[in-house]
């Protein structure tokens, strides 16, 4: 005996569930997207602070580059020495604002402390200290220009507060001159 077929007009239409709603989301979602947001806008701030902070450094190698390739062309030594030093202190007016009126030894001092790799030496040391009050100041440009592109490029500030007097000790009893 054969089942008789069943009666298929009898049969609804199959009804789907009704779709999950997108909105509103889950708590992990919104957690995910302030997460994002939040990490966006610290990056701004410190890509805006990283720009900020390398502007001055990138105008003052700028600077030193265009006075060097007068000095190429005029060839004033005394120029170039006083103007690579003006250089210098414009930076440290806005970086080390106290350091902007030191000047000879101090200054010569200050320069060599905040570079781990740069240090004014010999005939640069005497130009950076003393040959800024002279008529005629005998040294070499290039590597002066050298010296102060690589102290620029490298300074470092200092954590700790610090006096700008360092005793010389190549003098009896360590006085300041």
């Amino acid at each position: 005996m054969q089942n008789p077929a069943p009666d298929l007009s009898q049969l609804k239409d199959i009804h789907l569930p009704n779709p999950i709603p997108e909105w509103p989301m889950a708590i992990g979602w919104w957690l995910l997207l302030a997460f994002f947001i939040l990490a966006i806008i610290a990056g701004i701030i410190f890509w805006q602070q990283d720009r900020k902070k390398n502007q001055t450094k990138k105008a003052a190698l700028w600077l030193l580059k265009r006075q060097y390739n007068d000095f190429k062309e005029h060839k004033d030594k005394q120029v170039f020495l006083q103007q690579s030093n003006q250089v210098l202190k414009r930076y440290c007016l806005e970086k080390y604002p106290h350091a902007a009126g030191l000047s000879g030894k101090i200054w010569l001092s200050f320069l060599n402390r905040r570079s781990p790799k740069t240090f004014f030496k010999d005939d640069l040391a005497n130009a950076i200290s003393q040959g800024l009050y002279q008529q005629h100041c005998e040294y070499d440009a290039h590597a002066l220009y050298s010296a102060c592109i690589n102290w620029l490029k490298n300074n470092k500030p200092i954590q700790q507060r610090e006096s700008f007097w360092v005793p010389d000790t190549t003098h009896n009893g360590g006085s300041h001159d």
